[in-house]
């Protein structure tokens, strides 16, 4: 009997190795690692997940989307519409980023898809300038390069995609902050919380709610606007600076955050603290519903994410094609977006411009809050 059961385990034993080595499985893919660490040792992300690889074959191009942090979810809807466009083009794509919203780190994976040799990358930059050497480096390899959301300076690119007016998102934010604090000629204080210094849109957007005030003196005659806080697009840093605004400024009437990171972090410590204070700035309507419900966010702002991430994807394809150059008048064939023109863009540089932004408020939060 002890033979038999010993027969039994090693037939056994033998079933399951020639099983191992017939499997058909496919294991995942190598790519650059999200920390810019060794690409050869980092797995894809699981085929179920929302940054999942997509892989149209051996002899597709691949376009890869680089975010310069992987802590706002944002991005991760901006990489389906990305992803969803590559899949009706029938190319390759990938999602790479870094955890710390570092210049440094961004370059490190763009320099491991340099040498991996992809044929396009949509960049949301981390810095305006910083970028500017690997970004030519990859153009002068033939990889095609634009940025979206946040931009490089024009000569690390060869177009933006920018997702609404900067000047018509930052005013709108301090127009919100000044019906919180009551309306024109009002008096109360306005803080701003925005992600890191060196992202030229948050700057970009943050100059624009400054003219505001400066083209309207009568109406911010009695409103005082604090000094620029910088929570780095970072939770835990948000947290902080939003916490110590609170403090500071105990009578607080406003906090602007253009960033989804900076404002859902404000609104979690203005209810936390009990505070009277109010949000307003770029959120998600998924994230930002049940403050715009218990009155902490007064509104917030944005635009479909999905869309814009599809859009970038299909300037990179009119890019490695060759149908866009980046000059003013250049078509973009854009899906079910349509074909949008390449145009003048305020940094010296051309853009795609997506479309007008959204607001969200009490009004038609319950229609968006489950869209993104």
């Amino acid at each position: 009997m002890k033979k038999l059961v010993a027969l039994l385990l090693v037939l056994c034993m033998v079933l399951g190795l020639m099983a191992g080595c017939g499997s058909t499985a496919k294991p995942a893919a190598s790519a650059p690692a999200a920390d810019g660490g060794n690409a050869g040792n980092a797995a894809a992300p699981a085929d179920d997940s929302p940054t999942a690889d997509y892989n149209a074959g051996a002899d597709a191009p691949t376009y890869i989307m680089v975010s310069k942090t992987l802590s706002d979810p944002i991005f991760i809807d901006m990489y389906i519409g990305f992803r969803q466009f590559c899949q009706e083009v029938g190319v390759s794509c990938m999602y790479r980023g870094t955890e710390e919203p570092t210049v440094e780190k961004e370059i490190e994976v763009i320099t491991q898809l340099i040498a991996q040799g992809v044929n396009g990358i949509a960049v949301i930059a981390s810095d305006f300038d910083a970028l500017e050497p690997i970004m030519t480096q990859a153009m002068a390899k033939g990889i095609a390069v634009i940025t979206f959301d946040s931009a490089a300076n024009p000569a690390s690119r060869v177009v933006h995609v920018e997702q609404a007016s900067i000047d018509l998102v930052g005013r709108a934010q301090m127009q919100s902050a000044l019906a919180i604090c009551g309306g024109a000629g009002s008096e109360g204080t306005i803080g701003i919380l925005s992600a890191q210094p060196e992202s030229q849109l948050h700057a970009d957007w943050c100059a624009a709610m400054l003219r505001e005030v400066e083209d309207h003196p009568d109406d911010y005659k009695n409103i005082t606007v604090l000094p620029i806080a910088y929570g780095d697009d970072l939770p835990d840093k948000s947290t902080t600076e939003a916490q110590a605004m609170l403090q500071n400024y105990p009578d607080l009437d406003a906090i602007i955050s253009p960033t989804t990171v900076g404002i859902l972090a404000a609104a979690k410590v203005i209810q936390d603290l009990g505070s009277d204070c109010k949000v307003t700035g770029v959120g998600l309507p998924s994230e930002m519903a049940p403050y715009i419900d218990n009155g902490i966010c007064y509104d917030c702002y944005l635009w479909n994410p999905y869309d814009q991430g599809y859009l970038a994807a299909a300037a990179t394809h009119s890019v490695a094609t060759g149908e866009c150059t980046g000059a003013v008048g250049d078509p973009v064939t854009a899906g079910h977006l349509g074909t949008l023109t390449v145009e003048e863009y305020f940094d010296g540089g051309t853009q795609v411009l997506l479309g007008d932004p959204l607001r969200f408020s009490t009004e038609n939060i319950d229609e968006w809050k489950t869209q993104f």
